[in-house]
């Protein structure tokens, strides 16, 4: 009876951690984040991350400051969108659509990492803009740049060391640590 019992506990706990191993590996948004990801090449693993981070895969969601959806795209970030793109006018509530939201989260994580690709750190500079905003990302670029990790450091390390902005350096690690966890998962 006893070996039964530990037998069927042992069945439980198989089927929680493989049941959490298949929500952590997709989600009903994987369609869109690829083919989002895959027209502005930008990482599939690296957009996940991003979205977790941001939203925890939660559509609806509304940031303090006016961000919106899966993405938390700005209406400063959409505008930017379709004056580049040529994109015609929406309207706010249109960016909660998951499609809409995460087209323009990857094509200005896509402007980011373009802009930030001679960078030490392309992935983390583009992380810092995405969060943070144009100039302090490019004051800490220039800091980056005057400062080079020391014999032995760690590059990225030291670079979010000289991150003055708690929450985004600890925004851009957490991301950065689940986009290398997630590319191994496969």
């Amino acid at each position: 009876m006893r070996r039964i019992l530990i037998a069927a506990w042992i069945c439980i706990l198989a089927a929680v951690v493989a049941s959490s191993w298949l929500y952590r590996r997709s989600t009903r948004f994987d369609f869109i984040i690829g083919q989002a990801a895959a027209r502005h090449g930008v990482d599939f693993h690296l957009v996940k991350a991003l979205i977790y981070e941001e939203s925890w895969f939660r559509p609806g969601i509304r940031g303090a400051a006016g961000e919106v959806g899966l993405m938390q795209i700005t209406r400063a970030a959409a505008a930017d969108y379709t004056k580049r793109t040529g994109f015609p006018g929406y309207r706010p509530e249109q960016l909660l659509d998951p499609a809409l939201n995460v087209e323009i989260g990857c094509w200005y994580l896509k402007d980011s990492l373009t802009r930030y690709r001679n960078s030490p750190h392309p992935e983390l500079f583009a992380l810092l803009r995405y969060n943070a905003g144009e100039t302090p990302t490019r004051n800490w670029l220039r800091l980056t740049l005057e400062s080079p990790p020391p014999a032995g450091a760690e590059p990225e390390t030291h670079f979010l060391s000289l991150v003055d902005y708690p929450k985004t350096r600890t925004y851009a690690g957490r991301i950065l640590k689940r986009w290398r966890q997630q590319r191994y998962w496969f």
